[in-house]
């Protein structure tokens, strides 16, 4: 018989601090749980977390969100999170929240289905059929989850969701053959790394339209979104602990009975939640009867990819603020940015500024991202943060300058302007967040084989559930619906859809 440790003994223990484990830890400590949430770093978030340098903020991952009008659901589940009202944000340009530039031609999207709709109808006036039949799709499929219209599930529903199934690139195809039109149709899949041949049309839908219903940035960081969570489980008599790194989750019986600590500590709960990536929680199971056909699947996902990422501090007054996402294509096709040979790099990147807080009207700061493979990182697997050598600080200086390059088409005189720059690779984003081959959108779904993909958040393993980008959907929806999800074992989903709508406003 295993002896339990009642030293650090809890109701719930989640590993990992991303946005899956916090707002579990949030809504479970709300409910009365005793949560403590491990996390391995010294800073918790996951891929929320923001650093400073120069005096300046910059953001590693998320930086803008969507459907925050009240009365939307981030909105509504913010709200039940207990953090709406700590959350710093501002609403982009609602006549141009995103900005795509292909072959030199710009198209802006404005905030709002109808606005959109109807701007798509004055530059394609031949096209309202298939602009029509385009948003009553996305529409239906956005009506059919349950949890984003907050209605009830019940257990006779099909699993199987509208549009999973279906290729987004085709469906488009199918309803227009104008190539311009194409395009602006898809920009969205620059948001889930969509490929033309296994895009799901489900995903689009869901990102399409949250983005869409209102767009806001996150004025205070990213990170301020993971330090609200935080405060939550803590006010509610949880502790959220860092630079405590999970070795292994000790079964028996069919249930995780205690987790072990890298530096030796244990813990043992009622519940396990795993916020960090899928195959790292089973690796670090121990007399788990888990079956080899369910793992090797897990390690034969793949991944979505990564990405190599430049932070520009600017100068004082000299560069306009922007109040949008702006999308640079090299190619004139929206879905070629992940196409490229090591000539080619960068096809394009991804670019928003920060406000200046002194100087109103000027920003202090930029982001370039440009997707990037994680086999180009081969040569640096086993290495870590600051210790990767100098052919590795070769590699970021070349790559780097490449971006600058590619950006001087859009600001020329953008190096009179900069007082440091500094980047990262797909390797610093595996390692600062957990998060597989750095992948940014977590695991890449196929329309082609649906269900290879999907991990559902309870395991074999009676007491270990599981939450984060890789169980529901990416992004701060996809993982807050997740987590939702996630705590629905032990609540009720009917329960929890039933709370939510009291929080809608």
């Amino acid at each position: 018989m295993l002896i339990m440790d009642l030293n650090n003994r809890y109701d719930i223990v989640i590993i990992g601090s991303g946005l899956g484990g916090l707002a579990c830890g949030s809504i479970l400590s709300r409910k009365g749980y005793k949560v403590c949430v491990l996390e391995k770093n010294y800073q918790i978030g996951g891929c929320l977390q923001d650093f400073k340098r120069d005096g300046v903020l910059f953001e590693t991952g998320m930086h803008f969100i969507g459907s925050y009008d009240d009365g939307q659901i981030l909105n509504t589940l913010f709200r039940y999170f207990g953090i709406y009202d700590k959350i710093e944000v501002k609403k982009l340009d609602i006549n141009a929240f995103d900005v795509y530039c292909l072959n030199g031609k710009e198209f802006q999207i404005p905030v709002g289905i109808e606005n959109f709709r109807q701007k798509l109808f004055d530059q394609f006036p031949s096209e309202k059929s298939a602009i029509d039949i385009y948003f009553k799709r996305l529409i239906e499929i956005y009506n059919s989850v349950n949890i984003l219209n907050l209605s009830e599930v019940w257990e006779d529903m099909p699993v199987e969701r509208y549009g999973v199934g279906e290729n987004v690139y085709e469906f488009i195809s199918q309803i227009t053959n104008n190539e311009e039109l194409k395009n602006i149709l898809g920009c969205f899949n620059s948001l889930y790394a969509g490929k033309k041949e296994s895009a799901s049309l489900f995903i689009h839908s869901i990102i399409s339209l949250f983005y869409l219903q209102s767009a806001y940035k996150l004025n205070g960081g990213s990170g301020q979104i993971a330090r609200e969570l935080s405060d939550v489980i803590v006010k509610n008599g949880g502790v959220v602990n860092t630079s405590s790194k999970v070795s292994s989750l000790i079964c028996d019986d069919g249930l995780v009975k205690k987790i072990e600590l890298e530096n030796g500590d244990c813990y043992s709960a009622d519940y396990v939640i795993s916020n960090i990536d899928p195959l790292s929680t089973f690796n670090m199971l121990k007399n788990a009867n888990l079956r080899k056909a369910f793992i090797s699947r897990i390690e034969e996902q793949k991944q979505t990819i990564s990405s190599f990422s430049i932070y520009i501090a600017l100068k004082n007054k000299v560069l306009p603020y922007v109040n949008s996402n702006y999308y640079y294509y090299e190619t004139e096709d929206i879905w070629a940015l992940n196409s490229y040979n090591e000539d080619s790099w960068p096809a394009g990147y991804m670019m928003y500024m920060n406000k200046s807080k002194e100087f109103d009207g000027y920003a202090e700061s930029m982001v370039l991202i440009s997707p990037m493979k994680f086999r180009e990182m081969e040569k640096w697997y086993d290495t870590f943060v600051e210790k990767r050598g100098e052919d590795y600080l070769n590699m970021k200086s070349v790559k780097q300058e490449r971006l600058l390059t590619l950006l001087e088409k859009k600001i020329p005189d953008i190096r009179e302007f900069i007082v440091n720059v500094y980047s990262s690779s797909p390797l610093t984003y595996r390692d600062y967040t957990g998060v597989r081959e750095g992948a940014m959108y977590g695991v890449e779904t196929d329309s082609r084989n649906p269900f290879v993909s999907q991990i559902l958040p309870k395991t074999r393993v009676r007491n270990l559930l599981l939450t984060g980008q890789n169980i529901n959907m990416h992004g701060v929806l996809g993982v807050s619906i997740g987590a939702i999800h996630t705590c629905a074992e032990l609540l009720g989903i009917n329960n929890i859809i039933a709370e939510l709508k009291t929080y809608k406003k």
